[in-house]
């Protein structure tokens, strides 16, 4: 990835040379592009080689002596991102001098601005218990730093801020920090974390709150406390989000987007308890192996035979719960690996957590009449339910870690998915028989989407399901 030359076709070429050959080469196969697009993407991967060449160049950090320092060493260590897209750590719009202030891989911790709001003026959706902020402030929405001083600048935000509807409060409370998202940040202490607006480009987007993505989250933790009561999965959690606090967007429009945050259950306030982002833990960097590798060989020795009942024992806290909600309520979460959380006991898995609601999807069929509004975000047709799940879960999250764990031990990828088709085989239902059986799986062509600026609607190709590949 960091090559100062790539050979291609017995011909020598620089980075930059060899990214245009791949832009020209995704232009041709994208029909009429403008050269604008052309140029975004080769200045966006330009980007993001510069940052992650940054973030491998920081010093060391100190072992973490307290399950808070483990969970948030996990957060700020991912820096590559993710293996299979062109620009995973591009960041638009921050400067060098940010980074070093808001930078997770850097990190970074800093105080939230409150800004008090015209009571007339904010909108709120509480649908799960819980503090939202310390003290409980009403009419008060948390701002990242950075945005404080991008919204300070913003000529409506003046507007309002002298018509007396809007007033910046300065820094408060103790600080947060950053986690593997740049933007959602966290209280170890506190029992919520918070999921706010940055207007920065990161990877695909700029990574605001719309109203949309707002109600989405919410809903889907609507329907998460009205379904968990039934669950009976051990070591298996939801971090729902409890709801959002906004600017009415029929006042101010697009506005909303910059104002609006997600509160998030941080339910490891307290404890012992020292979950860690699975996508931190499968990084693998030169000269490092993937820190999964460390905790496999702590709860036992680097055989086959231990890695297939690791992995096992994973399977009963991730893909068993994930697949048995979807089968019995329909509902399908963004399970990739930097939404999962993975706590372990002497290396053995022994909690799985997902986050992030925003990627939520339900089957319109299969929820209960009065539990969500009509025409939520959240409602999908079961096909298209079914499709998200199975890239975020399978193709994206299992095919990941089955990949690490089968190439650094002994055990080697067809033994391991032998044992995910084994322990699917001890599941019911269609879904389950479906991942064993059908032919391919979903994969996102990140790619071709990323040139064609799709990040919202991405392309799909289908790929050879690993899980039925294993009986030929």
């Amino acid at each position: 990835m960091f090559e100062d030359e790539v050979s291609l076709d017995g011909v020598v070429l620089g980075h930059e040379e060899f990214v245009a050959v791949v832009a020209a080469e995704l232009a041709s196969r994208c029909g009429e592009v403008d050269e604008g697009v052309v140029e975004r993407f080769r200045r966006q991967v330009g980007n993001s080689v510069a940052r992650s060449a940054r973030y491998l160049d920081r010093g060391p950090l100190p072992e973490p002596a307290t399950p808070q320092e483990v969970t948030r060493r996990a957060e700020q260590s991912l820096l590559l991102g993710h293996p299979f897209h062109p620009t995973p750590k591009s960041a638009e719009g921050i400067s060098d001098e940010d980074l070093e202030r808001y930078a997770p891989e850097l990190g970074a911790s800093f105080r939230l601005h409150n800004w008090a709001v015209d009571p007339g003026l904010l909108l709120e959706d509480r649908v799960c218990d819980g503090p939202w902020l310390p003290g409980e402030p009403e009419a008060v929405l948390p701002v990242h730093p950075w945005q404080d001083r991008y919204l300070r600048e913003h000529p409506r935000v003046q507007e309002l801020i002298a018509a007396g509807l809007l007033s910046p409060l300065g820094a408060v409370g103790p600080e947060v920090y950053a986690t593997s998202s740049v933007r959602t940040v966290c209280d170890p202490d506190f029992p919520t974390s918070w999921k706010l607006p940055l207007h920065v480009r990161i990877t695909n987007f700029v990574r605001n709150n719309p109203f949309e993505h707002l109600r989405r989250a919410a809903d889907a933790g609507r329907l998460v406390s009205a379904l968990e009561k039934n669950w009976n999965h051990d070591g298996f959690e939801v971090l729902a989000e409890s709801g959002y606090r906004t600017l009415d967007p029929v006042s101010v429009g697009d506005l909303a987007s910059d104002f609006g945050v997600l509160f998030r259950r941080n339910p490891f306030a307290g404890t012992d308890l020292a979950p860690r982002v699975l996508a931190a833990l499968l990084e693998e960097r030169p000269g490092r192996r993937p820190a999964l590798i460390d905790l496999v060989e702590q709860a036992g020795p680097l055989t086959a035979e231990h890695a297939s009942e690791w992995l096992e024992r994973y399977l009963r806290i991730s893909l068993g719960p994930l697949l048995a909600i979807f089968t019995e309520d329909g509902v399908g979460f963004e399970a990739h690996v930097q939404n999962s959380l993975l706590h372990t006991d002497n290396g053995w898995p022994s909690r799985f957590c997902v986050r992030d609601m925003e990627g939520t999807s339900a089957d319109r069929e299969r929820v209960a009449d009065g539990v969500l509004p009509p025409g939520s975000p959240v409602l999908y047709d079961d096909a298209e339910a079914w499709l998200r799940l199975r890239y975020h879960l399978v193709t994206n999250h299992l095919g990941h870690l089955v990949a690490v764990l089968g190439r650094c031990t002994p055990a080697g990828e067809r033994r391991l998915w032998s044992v995910v088709r084994e322990f699917l085989g001890g599941l019911p239902g269609r879904y389950a028989a479906e991942l064993r059986e059908a032919p391919t799986l979903p994969a996102k062509a990140n790619l071709l989407s990323r040139f064609a600026e799709r990040g919202e609607s991405p392309l799909y190709v289908d790929i050879p399901n690993p899980i039925r590949e294993v009986t030929r």
